[in-house]
């Protein structure tokens, strides 16, 4: 099995039912049109660039015969002739320049042969050079051949078949084969980054907000699909489970603030996903607090709430730090104006901070 054509094959129709299931659970909107047209792109590319490369590949082959062959067509070269028009029955048209092959004296032998196209002749002469004459999937005779004796035989096919011969730069059996050895291998792991950038569109086009990095994007969307197709998991279940994952961003945002190396405008985006984080967080975690849940369902939830509050704190402290130690420059506002909002967060839910 062509494991490259497979996968293919599998990441459009992913991508395709992905995207329809996307539109009808998250909508259309501005934000997330952007992310829709991406996974379209990808769905149109992944098809198309293993079929453009090898058509690539056949161009460039034969830019590379005319390259050989400069400007004119030489003896020592492949002769290729084409009927201008089409025989009717291949079997009889064979048979006939076979038999006319074998009456005259200028060749050493003509047998049936097969041929990636099917049946046709192989016709040697002067010993050992071989001239082959075959019919095309449109019914057009071609002979081929590097010697001159491809000459005569095409004459001789000329005047069996009725058909005029032209001689071309062009083989009309030459068709587009797939990228193979190690080439193929790059193209397989491009494809794969390409149909994951595709995925990450879906993900962006359902939850647009630049607080979520593309893996959470991902794990959303994974919740959001369970509720939806897996039994015993609901829409309940995948809203806890997204709270839970705003909490572990949170905690997340804490830690980053502390490092270094992030300047203001890098600190001042920090605090305002914070903030977004929290209020989203707050907001499921409020939402399901009013469904029928089960005992340990909402002992979990109660146990998220605390930890989104704990978590809160934490980052209105590492603004903190990075204020009192002037680790910050320029305007502080943005900074402290997030840390005031979260301080008054989490006591409007009773869990104060201390620092």
């Amino acid at each position: 099995m062509n494991k490259l054509r497979t996968f293919v094959g599998f990441g459009s129709v992913a991508l395709v039912f992905g995207t329809l299931w996307a539109v009808f659970r998250y909508g259309l909107s501005p934000a997330s049109n952007a992310g829709y047209l991406r996974a379209a792109a990808v769905v149109v590319l992944l098809p198309v660039i293993p079929v453009a490369l090898a058509r690539a590949k056949l161009w460039i082959r034969r830019l590379a015969e005319y390259r050989r062959n400069g400007s004119g067509l030489s003896f020592e070269r492949k002769s290729v002739f084409v009927s201008d028009g089409e025989v009717c029955d291949t079997e009889e048209t064979l048979a006939d320049i076979e038999e006319a092959v074998t009456a005259t004296d200028e060749y050493d032998e003509c047998r049936r042969d097969e041929f990636g196209e099917g049946r046709g002749l192989t016709v040697r002469h002067t010993g050992y050079h071989n001239s082959f004459v075959r019919v095309a999937g449109d019914g057009r005779v071609v002979v081929t051949g590097a010697s001159e004796n491809t000459h005569s035989l095409a004459s001789l096919v000329e005047r069996v078949a009725s058909l005029p011969m032209n001689r071309t730069r062009v083989h009309p059996l030459l068709e587009p084969k797939p990228v193979r050895g190690a080439p193929r291998a790059f193209l397989g792991l491009f494809l794969v980054g390409l149909f994951l950038f595709g995925a990450a569109g879906l993900g962006a086009a359902a939850y647009p907000a630049d607080a979520y990095s593309a893996p959470e994007r991902a794990v959303f969307v994974g919740y959001d699909a369970q509720a939806d197709f897996v039994p015993g998991y609901d829409e309940t279940d995948a809203t806890v489970d997204r709270a839970a994952l705003h909490v572990s961003a949170l905690d997340e945002e804490a830690v980053e603030l502390q490092w270094d190396r992030d300047g203001t405008a890098r600190l001042s985006e920090h605090t305002r996903q914070s903030v977004f984080l929290s209020a989203r967080g707050a907001e499921m975690l409020d939402g399901v607090r009013e469904a029928d849940l089960a005992p340990a369902e909402r002992e979990r939830v109660s146990t998220l709430e605390t930890d989104l509050h704990a978590a809160e704190c934490r980052v209105a402290s590492a603004i903190t730090t990075r204020i009192e130690k002037g680790r910050v420059e320029g305007d502080t506002a943005p900074l402290t104006d997030a840390r005031r909002t979260l301080r008054e967060r989490a006591a409007a839910a009773g869990h104060p901070c201390t620092a």
